[in-house]
């Protein structure tokens, strides 16, 4: 078993000389043909194949922070009703950056610089949808660094100037689109919130003409006429047992038939019916008049209407600074992309790598030209041995 294993290890080794011995034997033929097929792909890397040329330009988002957003997502709550400011649902800068990407890769966007600067004259695809797709792939880049909140534009064109020209369109067209769509959210925002504030508006009227009416009909104050009607009670009650005592004095002390004791009667009868007039009229009978009866229902009732005023007003303090940051953000015209660093022309072209495709073009010549003759030596060795056995 020792034996065979040496045996293979030499014809390995042998194999290897071989090899070595095969590229040594028509290294001139291999290094030749290399070397030929490099200067040729020299050539037309440097004569032939036009350089491309990259121009950057990196854009920066807009903070939102003084706009109708920020004064939700800051945490703006109604007076007295608590914090909304999660209904927000303010944009981070992940979400911006995405947008500005998809304005980028619009159809409407590329179809734009297609048609200014004529590309497809110089392309010459037969459906623009092609034209897009070439542009996508192969002219414009998008980089985006998420935590500084910045994009970097890319394009690659083989005139280093129309390259500057094309990425600043580019930055035009975003910053064109980006404000036609925050003012057409910012008119749609407007237009929702102006309902809002007529409907809570005219909410507040109703809501304070149903108090007026109730007040009208039962007092300005009901709560503090039923206070009064209480105290009123309790007093009359107090002096109602005052004077019944009293007239039980007078009756030990004085004939039943004398003129006190009947004075002092009647006085007494007045007050019970006085007390009974309080428990027994309705408000609603005599809206002027102390009373108690039906009392709870008409205090509910005025708490309820007050309430509602108190709120609807609360309510339309909150919305009114909102609509007026609406009617101020419609009419916005400032820019919504902000220019970090502007595209330059480039003085160095971008691609192909000329050094990088001349050293691949070697190698792989070098691999080609030894393969093919060692499968021709095989080939060779192959129909001799057969001539061989044969004679």
């Amino acid at each position: 078993m020792d034996s065979n294993q040496n045996n293979q290890n030499l014809t390995k080794r042998l194999s290897i000389i071989d090899y070595i011995k095969l590229f040594l034997e028509f290294k001139k033929t291999i290094l030749g043909v290399s070397i030929v097929i490099s200067v040729i792909v020299g050539i037309l890397m440097y004569f032939v194949i036009a350089p491309i040329f990259k121009s950057v330009g990196v854009v920066k988002i807009t903070s939102k922070s003084s706009g109708l957003s920020g004064m939700l997502s800051s945490g703006t709550s109604i007076p007295g009703l608590g914090d909304v400011g999660e209904l927000a649902g303010g944009s981070s800068a992940s979400k911006e950056l995405a947008l500005y990407e998809n304005i980028l890769l619009s159809r409407r966007c590329i179809e734009e610089v297609v048609v200014k600067f004529k590309l497809n004259d110089e392309w010459e695809f037969k459906h623009m949808q092609d034209c897009i797709k070439h542009f996508k792939e192969n002219i414009m880049e998008i980089n985006k660094d998420k935590v500084a909140g910045t994009m970097e534009i890319a394009v690659y064109d083989k005139n280093p100037e129309r390259s500057k020209q094309i990425c600043d369109f580019l930055i035009f067209e975003l910053n064109k689109i980006n404000t036609e769509m925050n003012a057409l959210n910012a008119k749609n925002n407007k237009e929702f919130i102006e309902t809002r504030y007529k409907i809570i508006k005219n909410d507040l009227k109703t809501a304070e003409d149903s108090l007026k009416i109730f007040q009208d009909r039962y007092g300005l104050a009901p709560d503090l006429q039923m206070k009064a009607a209480t105290q009123s009670q309790f007093t009359m009650e107090a002096e109602l047992k005052a004077e019944e005592v009293k007239l039980e004095l007078l009756k030990k002390i004085i004939s039943p038939e004398q003129s006190e004791i009947k004075l002092q009667q009647n006085k007494i009868d007045a007050l019970r019916r006085q007390i009974e007039q309080i428990k027994s009229t309705s408000s609603e009978e005599s809206p002027s008049s102390l009373s108690l009866k039906g009392g709870p229902d008409i205090m509910m009732n005025f708490f309820r209407l007050t309430r509602n005023v108190e709120i609807q007003s609360k309510l339309l303090v909150y919305i009114l600074p909102i609509f007026e940051q609406a009617k101020i953000e419609e009419k916005r015209e400032t820019p919504s992309v902000i220019i970090l660093d502007q595209p330059y022309v480039p003085e160095i072209k971008a691609k192909p790598k000329r050094a990088v495709y001349i050293l691949a073009s070697f190698f792989i010549a070098l691999f080609f030209s030894y393969s093919s003759i060692l499968i021709y030596r095989h080939i060779l060795k192959s129909i001799l041995s057969k001539i061989k056995e044969v004679n």
